[in-house]
Protein backbone atom coordinates (compact mmCIF):
# COMPACT_ATOMS: atom_id res chain seq x y z
CA UNK A 1 0.00 0.00 0.00
CA UNK A 2 2.64 2.30 0.61
CA UNK A 3 4.76 1.39 -2.18
CA UNK A 4 1.48 1.94 -4.26
CA UNK A 5 1.11 5.84 -3.10
CA UNK A 6 4.67 6.05 -3.74
CA UNK A 7 4.16 5.45 -6.87
CA UNK A 8 1.32 7.64 -7.25
CA UNK A 9 3.11 10.74 -5.69
CA UNK A 10 6.06 10.12 -8.17
CA UNK A 11 3.42 9.82 -11.45
CA UNK A 12 1.83 12.76 -10.26
CA UNK A 13 4.67 15.06 -9.43
CA UNK A 14 5.94 13.80 -12.86
CA UNK A 15 3.30 14.76 -14.85
CA UNK A 16 3.63 18.73 -13.31
CA UNK A 17 7.24 18.56 -14.83
CA UNK A 18 6.08 17.35 -17.98
CA UNK A 19 2.48 19.30 -17.99
CA UNK A 20 0.25 17.66 -21.27
CA UNK A 21 0.15 20.29 -24.23
CA UNK A 22 -3.11 21.72 -25.19
CA UNK A 23 -4.10 19.42 -27.72
CA UNK A 24 -3.93 16.49 -25.24
CA UNK A 25 -6.63 18.88 -23.13
CA UNK A 26 -8.84 19.29 -25.55
CA UNK A 27 -8.70 15.77 -26.28
CA UNK A 28 -9.34 14.66 -22.58
CA UNK A 29 -12.13 17.10 -22.28
CA UNK A 30 -13.82 16.90 -25.53
CA UNK A 31 -14.43 13.16 -24.90
CA UNK A 32 -15.98 13.94 -20.99
CA UNK A 33 -18.32 16.73 -22.73
CA UNK A 34 -19.38 14.31 -24.75
CA UNK A 35 -20.95 12.27 -22.44
CA UNK A 36 -21.47 14.67 -19.53
CA UNK A 37 -25.26 13.97 -18.75
CA UNK A 38 -25.95 14.43 -15.17
CA UNK A 39 -24.63 17.72 -14.92
CA UNK A 40 -22.72 17.62 -11.32
CA UNK A 41 -22.71 13.91 -11.38
CA UNK A 42 -20.05 14.58 -14.25
CA UNK A 43 -17.52 15.68 -11.54
CA UNK A 44 -16.73 12.38 -10.41
CA UNK A 45 -15.56 11.01 -14.15
CA UNK A 46 -13.56 14.52 -14.73
CA UNK A 47 -11.70 13.48 -10.87
CA UNK A 48 -11.07 9.96 -12.51
CA UNK A 49 -10.27 11.15 -15.63
CA UNK A 50 -7.51 13.77 -14.44
CA UNK A 51 -6.27 11.94 -11.26
CA UNK A 52 -6.04 8.56 -11.15
CA UNK A 53 -5.88 8.36 -15.07
CA UNK A 54 -3.87 10.84 -16.39
CA UNK A 55 -2.54 12.00 -13.10
CA UNK A 56 -2.42 15.24 -13.77
CA UNK A 57 -3.32 16.64 -10.35
CA UNK A 58 -3.31 15.31 -6.89
CA UNK A 59 -6.54 14.48 -5.03
CA UNK A 60 -5.65 17.80 -2.68
CA UNK A 61 -5.57 19.71 -5.91
CA UNK A 62 -8.64 18.53 -7.43
CA UNK A 63 -10.75 19.36 -3.86
CA UNK A 64 -9.30 22.52 -3.64
CA UNK A 65 -10.36 23.46 -7.15
CA UNK A 66 -13.69 21.95 -6.52
CA UNK A 67 -14.26 23.81 -3.48
CA UNK A 68 -13.26 27.10 -5.07
CA UNK A 69 -15.54 26.17 -8.10
CA UNK A 70 -18.55 25.95 -5.41
CA UNK A 71 -17.78 29.59 -4.38
CA UNK A 72 -17.75 31.36 -7.14
CA UNK A 73 -20.84 31.73 -9.75
CA UNK A 74 -21.12 29.94 -12.80
CA UNK A 75 -21.45 25.84 -13.94
CA UNK A 76 -19.05 24.10 -11.38
CA UNK A 77 -18.14 21.39 -14.03
CA UNK A 78 -17.49 23.51 -17.04
CA UNK A 79 -15.26 25.63 -14.24
CA UNK A 80 -13.69 22.86 -13.25
CA UNK A 81 -12.70 22.13 -16.43
CA UNK A 82 -11.32 25.65 -16.73
CA UNK A 83 -9.36 25.13 -13.04
CA UNK A 84 -7.79 21.60 -14.31
CA UNK A 85 -6.71 23.57 -17.69
CA UNK A 86 -5.30 26.56 -16.00
CA UNK A 87 -3.15 24.66 -13.51
CA UNK A 88 -2.00 22.84 -16.35
CA UNK A 89 -1.48 25.24 -18.81
CA UNK A 90 -1.97 29.02 -17.80
CA UNK A 91 -5.49 30.79 -19.07
CA UNK A 92 -5.13 29.41 -22.35
CA UNK A 93 -5.37 25.81 -21.05
CA UNK A 94 -8.40 26.87 -19.14
CA UNK A 95 -9.97 28.64 -22.28
CA UNK A 96 -8.59 25.06 -24.02
CA UNK A 97 -10.70 22.72 -21.43
CA UNK A 98 -13.68 24.75 -20.94
CA UNK A 99 -14.16 25.16 -24.63
CA UNK A 100 -13.65 21.66 -25.18
CA UNK A 101 -15.85 20.45 -22.39
CA UNK A 102 -19.16 22.60 -23.86
CA UNK A 103 -18.12 22.18 -27.46
CA UNK A 104 -20.80 18.29 -27.71
CA UNK A 105 -23.43 20.17 -26.32
CA UNK A 106 -23.49 23.28 -28.37
CA UNK A 107 -23.48 21.58 -31.00
CA UNK A 108 -25.92 19.04 -30.16
CA UNK A 109 -28.28 21.59 -28.50
CA UNK A 110 -27.64 23.97 -31.80
CA UNK A 111 -29.33 21.04 -33.53
CA UNK A 112 -32.34 20.01 -31.62
CA UNK A 113 -32.82 23.76 -31.48
CA UNK A 114 -32.79 23.77 -35.06
CA UNK A 115 -35.27 21.24 -35.61
CA UNK A 116 -37.50 22.51 -32.64
CA UNK A 117 -38.14 25.78 -34.48
CA UNK A 118 -38.54 23.73 -37.86
CA UNK A 119 -41.01 21.16 -36.24
CA UNK A 120 -42.55 22.29 -32.84
CA UNK A 121 -45.54 23.45 -33.91
CA UNK A 122 -46.40 19.99 -35.65
CA UNK A 123 -49.45 18.19 -33.57
CA UNK A 124 -47.82 15.23 -32.17
CA UNK A 125 -45.01 17.29 -31.22
CA UNK A 126 -47.30 19.69 -29.23
CA UNK A 127 -49.25 16.80 -27.68
CA UNK A 128 -45.74 15.07 -26.72
CA UNK A 129 -44.68 18.23 -25.35
CA UNK A 130 -47.46 18.43 -22.52
CA UNK A 131 -45.75 15.12 -20.90
CA UNK A 132 -42.39 16.99 -21.06
CA UNK A 133 -43.24 19.88 -19.73
CA UNK A 134 -44.40 17.81 -16.70
CA UNK A 135 -41.08 16.69 -16.42
CA UNK A 136 -39.58 19.56 -16.48
CA UNK A 137 -41.91 20.62 -13.51
CA UNK A 138 -40.81 17.75 -11.82
CA UNK A 139 -37.28 18.41 -12.24
CA UNK A 140 -37.85 21.98 -11.00
CA UNK A 141 -39.07 20.60 -7.51
CA UNK A 142 -36.18 18.12 -7.09
CA UNK A 143 -33.94 21.36 -7.35
CA UNK A 144 -36.07 23.43 -5.32
CA UNK A 145 -35.98 19.94 -2.81
CA UNK A 146 -31.92 19.72 -3.03
CA UNK A 147 -31.12 23.74 -3.11
CA UNK A 148 -33.87 24.36 0.06
CA UNK A 149 -31.86 21.48 2.10
CA UNK A 150 -28.87 23.87 2.02
CA UNK A 151 -31.22 26.84 2.81
CA UNK A 152 -33.47 25.18 5.86
CA UNK A 153 -31.41 24.19 8.01
CA UNK A 154 -30.22 27.63 10.12
CA UNK A 155 -33.14 30.14 10.85
CA UNK A 156 -30.95 33.15 9.40
CA UNK A 157 -31.39 31.88 6.14
CA UNK A 158 -35.29 30.98 6.10
CA UNK A 159 -35.55 34.74 7.11
CA UNK A 160 -33.65 35.85 4.33
CA UNK A 161 -35.32 33.32 2.31
CA UNK A 162 -38.72 34.54 3.44
CA UNK A 163 -38.13 38.18 2.66
CA UNK A 164 -36.64 37.62 -0.89
CA UNK A 165 -39.55 35.61 -1.84
CA UNK A 166 -41.89 38.56 -0.50
CA UNK A 167 -39.46 40.91 -2.72
CA UNK A 168 -39.66 39.07 -5.91
CA UNK A 169 -43.43 38.24 -6.08
CA UNK A 170 -43.75 42.23 -5.35
CA UNK A 171 -41.32 42.20 -8.67
CA UNK A 172 -38.57 44.53 -7.15
CA UNK A 173 -35.73 44.00 -8.98
CA UNK A 174 -33.96 40.51 -8.75
CA UNK A 175 -30.37 41.64 -8.68
CA UNK A 176 -31.35 44.28 -6.40
CA UNK A 177 -33.35 41.58 -3.86
CA UNK A 178 -29.98 39.36 -4.45
CA UNK A 179 -27.82 42.26 -2.93
CA UNK A 180 -29.46 43.07 -0.29
CA UNK A 181 -30.16 39.17 0.65
CA UNK A 182 -26.19 38.70 0.33
CA UNK A 183 -25.61 41.97 2.86
CA UNK A 184 -28.65 40.68 5.27
CA UNK A 185 -27.82 37.58 5.78
CA UNK A 186 -23.58 38.48 6.39
CA UNK A 187 -25.50 40.93 9.01
CA UNK A 188 -27.15 38.32 10.69
CA UNK A 189 -23.50 36.37 11.04
CA UNK A 190 -22.39 38.96 12.46
CA UNK A 191 -25.28 39.81 15.34
CA UNK A 192 -25.56 35.83 15.90
CA UNK A 193 -22.96 33.89 14.59
CA UNK A 194 -19.62 35.61 15.31
CA UNK A 195 -18.62 37.50 11.77
CA UNK A 196 -15.27 38.24 12.84
CA UNK A 197 -12.45 36.81 10.39
CA UNK A 198 -10.64 33.98 11.81
CA UNK A 199 -7.25 33.31 11.99
CA UNK A 200 -5.32 32.75 9.08
CA UNK A 201 -1.47 31.22 8.89
CA UNK A 202 -1.35 32.46 4.80
CA UNK A 203 1.23 34.35 4.19
CA UNK A 204 -0.41 37.85 2.73
CA UNK A 205 -0.20 37.69 -0.81
CA UNK A 206 2.58 39.45 -3.10
CA UNK A 207 1.45 43.10 -4.22
CA UNK A 208 2.76 41.98 -7.56
CA UNK A 209 0.67 39.65 -7.46
CA UNK A 210 -2.31 41.55 -6.18
CA UNK A 211 -1.41 43.84 -8.76
CA UNK A 212 -1.47 41.76 -11.51
CA UNK A 213 -4.75 39.94 -10.67
CA UNK A 214 -6.88 43.31 -10.08
CA UNK A 215 -5.64 44.89 -13.46
CA UNK A 216 -6.32 40.94 -15.25
CA UNK A 217 -10.00 41.35 -13.54
CA UNK A 218 -10.99 45.31 -14.53
CA UNK A 219 -9.49 44.10 -18.33
CA UNK A 220 -11.88 41.13 -18.46
CA UNK A 221 -14.82 43.12 -16.82
CA UNK A 222 -14.61 46.28 -19.29
CA UNK A 223 -13.77 43.57 -21.98
CA UNK A 224 -17.46 41.69 -21.85
CA UNK A 225 -18.45 45.15 -21.37
CA UNK A 226 -17.20 46.48 -24.05
CA UNK A 227 -18.55 43.60 -25.95
CA UNK A 228 -22.01 44.37 -25.13
CA UNK A 229 -21.72 47.94 -26.19
CA UNK A 230 -20.45 47.21 -29.44
CA UNK A 231 -22.93 44.66 -29.97
CA UNK A 232 -25.83 47.55 -28.78
CA UNK A 233 -24.57 49.49 -31.57
CA UNK A 234 -24.60 47.22 -34.11
CA UNK A 235 -27.63 45.19 -33.32
CA UNK A 236 -29.82 46.38 -30.02
CA UNK A 237 -31.54 42.96 -29.46
CA UNK A 238 -28.22 40.95 -30.21
CA UNK A 239 -26.20 43.65 -27.28
CA UNK A 240 -28.68 42.96 -25.10
CA UNK A 241 -28.95 39.33 -25.29
CA UNK A 242 -25.40 39.45 -24.75
CA UNK A 243 -25.65 41.40 -22.13
CA UNK A 244 -28.55 39.49 -20.49
CA UNK A 245 -26.18 36.22 -20.74
CA UNK A 246 -23.11 37.81 -19.12
CA UNK A 247 -25.42 38.91 -16.21
CA UNK A 248 -26.71 35.60 -15.59
CA UNK A 249 -23.03 34.58 -15.51
CA UNK A 250 -22.05 37.31 -13.07
CA UNK A 251 -24.88 36.30 -11.03
CA UNK A 252 -25.69 32.53 -11.16
CA UNK A 253 -24.69 31.23 -7.65
CA UNK A 254 -25.38 27.37 -8.04
CA UNK A 255 -25.54 26.74 -11.61
CA UNK A 256 -27.89 26.21 -14.37
CA UNK A 257 -30.56 25.29 -11.51
CA UNK A 258 -30.50 28.99 -10.65
CA UNK A 259 -30.22 30.50 -13.85
CA UNK A 260 -34.09 29.14 -15.05
CA UNK A 261 -35.90 31.94 -13.21
CA UNK A 262 -33.58 34.50 -13.77
CA UNK A 263 -33.67 33.91 -17.56
CA UNK A 264 -37.80 33.02 -17.28
CA UNK A 265 -38.35 36.87 -15.78
CA UNK A 266 -35.76 38.19 -18.31
CA UNK A 267 -36.77 36.52 -22.04
CA UNK A 268 -40.20 35.64 -21.16
CA UNK A 269 -41.80 37.96 -18.63
CA UNK A 270 -40.06 41.20 -19.55
CA UNK A 271 -38.88 41.20 -23.26
CA UNK A 272 -41.60 38.34 -24.53
CA UNK A 273 -39.25 36.98 -26.86
CA UNK A 274 -39.97 32.98 -25.89
CA UNK A 275 -43.52 32.04 -24.65
CA UNK A 276 -43.48 30.04 -21.45
CA UNK A 277 -44.73 26.72 -23.91
CA UNK A 278 -41.41 27.47 -25.77
CA UNK A 279 -38.79 28.07 -22.43
CA UNK A 280 -40.16 25.06 -20.84
CA UNK A 281 -39.37 23.01 -24.17
CA UNK A 282 -36.07 24.41 -23.84
CA UNK A 283 -35.38 23.74 -20.51
CA UNK A 284 -36.43 19.63 -20.80
CA UNK A 285 -33.53 19.64 -23.96
CA UNK A 286 -31.25 21.24 -22.15
CA UNK A 287 -31.61 18.40 -19.50
CA UNK A 288 -31.45 15.21 -22.23
CA UNK A 289 -28.66 16.78 -23.84
CA UNK A 290 -25.10 16.54 -22.44
CA UNK A 291 -23.10 19.38 -20.54
CA UNK A 292 -24.22 22.13 -18.20
CA UNK A 293 -28.12 23.04 -17.74
CA UNK A 294 -26.48 26.42 -18.69
CA UNK A 295 -26.69 25.25 -22.54
CA UNK A 296 -29.96 26.73 -22.12
CA UNK A 297 -28.53 29.53 -23.42
CA UNK A 298 -28.08 28.25 -26.48
CA UNK A 299 -31.56 27.55 -26.77
CA UNK A 300 -32.54 31.11 -26.29
CA UNK A 301 -29.75 32.93 -28.35
CA UNK A 302 -30.36 30.80 -31.46
CA UNK A 303 -34.07 31.51 -31.38
CA UNK A 304 -33.83 35.36 -30.51
CA UNK A 305 -31.18 35.98 -33.30
CA UNK A 306 -29.84 32.68 -35.31
CA UNK A 307 -26.72 31.23 -34.90
CA UNK A 308 -25.14 34.59 -34.16
CA UNK A 309 -27.44 34.58 -31.25
CA UNK A 310 -26.42 31.02 -30.23
CA UNK A 311 -22.69 31.63 -30.15
CA UNK A 312 -22.80 35.23 -28.03
CA UNK A 313 -25.61 33.81 -25.76
CA UNK A 314 -22.95 31.07 -24.96
CA UNK A 315 -19.75 32.65 -24.98
CA UNK A 316 -21.94 35.50 -22.99
CA UNK A 317 -22.87 32.93 -19.43
CA UNK A 318 -19.86 30.70 -19.55
CA UNK A 319 -16.55 33.01 -19.84
CA UNK A 320 -17.23 35.71 -16.98
CA UNK A 321 -17.63 32.45 -14.88
CA UNK A 322 -14.28 31.10 -16.60
CA UNK A 323 -12.49 34.58 -16.24
CA UNK A 324 -13.32 35.01 -12.22
CA UNK A 325 -11.96 31.44 -11.51
CA UNK A 326 -8.61 32.07 -13.02
CA UNK A 327 -9.15 35.60 -10.90
CA UNK A 328 -9.85 34.75 -7.83
CA UNK A 329 -7.30 31.52 -7.68
CA UNK A 330 -4.43 32.98 -6.72
CA UNK A 331 -6.50 34.46 -3.60
CA UNK A 332 -8.38 30.95 -2.91
CA UNK A 333 -6.08 30.09 0.05
CA UNK A 334 -6.84 33.45 2.19
CA UNK A 335 -10.66 33.58 0.63
CA UNK A 336 -11.84 30.22 2.13
CA UNK A 337 -10.16 31.23 5.41
CA UNK A 338 -12.78 34.48 5.96
CA UNK A 339 -15.89 34.31 7.77
CA UNK A 340 -17.13 37.00 5.77
CA UNK A 341 -17.31 35.45 2.81
CA UNK A 342 -19.73 32.45 3.05
CA UNK A 343 -22.56 33.98 4.94
CA UNK A 344 -22.87 36.88 2.08
CA UNK A 345 -22.98 33.61 -0.24
CA UNK A 346 -25.29 31.33 1.55
CA UNK A 347 -27.78 34.84 1.63
CA UNK A 348 -27.68 34.98 -2.21
CA UNK A 349 -28.67 31.29 -2.24
CA UNK A 350 -31.38 32.00 0.03
CA UNK A 351 -32.60 34.33 -2.31
CA UNK A 352 -32.71 32.24 -5.51
CA UNK A 353 -33.73 29.57 -3.83
CA UNK A 354 -36.85 31.60 -3.46
CA UNK A 355 -37.38 32.87 -6.93
CA UNK A 356 -36.84 29.22 -8.07
CA UNK A 357 -40.07 28.57 -5.60
CA UNK A 358 -41.85 31.45 -7.30
CA UNK A 359 -41.09 29.68 -10.49
CA UNK A 360 -41.72 26.83 -10.16
CA UNK A 361 -44.99 28.25 -9.42
CA UNK A 362 -45.91 30.12 -11.86
CA UNK A 363 -44.67 27.74 -14.44
CA UNK A 364 -46.42 25.35 -13.26
CA UNK A 365 -49.83 27.50 -13.48
CA UNK A 366 -49.16 27.99 -17.30
CA UNK A 367 -48.33 23.98 -17.56
CA UNK A 368 -50.29 22.33 -15.43
CA UNK A 369 -53.96 22.67 -16.77
CA UNK A 370 -55.38 19.92 -16.73
CA UNK A 371 -55.68 16.40 -14.12
CA UNK A 372 -54.16 14.47 -16.51
CA UNK A 373 -50.67 17.11 -16.79
CA UNK A 374 -51.05 16.98 -12.64
CA UNK A 375 -50.78 12.94 -12.85
CA UNK A 376 -47.85 13.02 -15.41
CA UNK A 377 -46.44 15.57 -12.96
CA UNK A 378 -46.97 13.18 -9.86
CA UNK A 379 -45.44 10.09 -11.89
CA UNK A 380 -42.43 11.95 -13.15
CA UNK A 381 -41.69 13.41 -9.46
CA UNK A 382 -41.81 10.13 -7.81
CA UNK A 383 -39.72 8.85 -10.39
CA UNK A 384 -36.98 11.09 -10.30
CA UNK A 385 -37.05 11.81 -6.75
CA UNK A 386 -38.55 8.55 -4.90
CA UNK A 387 -37.42 6.09 -7.45
CA UNK A 388 -34.27 7.70 -8.98
CA UNK A 389 -35.10 6.99 -12.32
CA UNK A 390 -33.06 7.95 -15.39
CA UNK A 391 -34.12 11.10 -16.87
CA UNK A 392 -33.62 10.16 -20.45
CA UNK A 393 -36.61 6.72 -19.27
CA UNK A 394 -38.51 9.46 -17.63
CA UNK A 395 -38.65 11.36 -20.53
CA UNK A 396 -39.51 9.32 -22.98
CA UNK A 397 -42.16 7.43 -20.77
CA UNK A 398 -43.52 10.95 -20.28
CA UNK A 399 -43.79 11.54 -23.85
CA UNK A 400 -45.33 8.58 -24.90
CA UNK A 401 -48.07 8.81 -22.29
CA UNK A 402 -48.65 12.21 -23.25
CA UNK A 403 -49.71 11.04 -26.83
CA UNK A 404 -51.60 8.26 -25.82
CA UNK A 405 -54.00 10.97 -23.76
CA UNK A 406 -54.29 13.29 -25.50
Amino acid sequence: MILGATFVSFVVNFSRMNPPNLQDIARVFLHLGASAFGGLAMLEPIRRRVVDGQAWLSQRDFLDGLALCQMVPGATVVQMAAYVGYRLRGAAGGLTAAAAFILPAFFLMGGLSLLYFHYGELAWVKSASRGLNAVVIALLLQSLWGLGQAVGRRLPDLLVAAAALAALAGRVNYFGVFLLAGLARLGLEVLFGGGESSPSEAAPEPRARVKTAVIQGLAAAGGLMALAWGLGRLDPILGELTGIFIKIGVISFGGGYVMIPILQWEVVDRLGWLTLRQFLDGILLSYVTPGPLLILAVFVGYFVKGLPGAILSTLGVFLPPVLIIFWVFPFYQRIKESRWVRPALQGILAALVAMLALVTLELSRSALTHWKDLALLAGGAAALMVFRVNLLWVAAAAAGMSLLIY
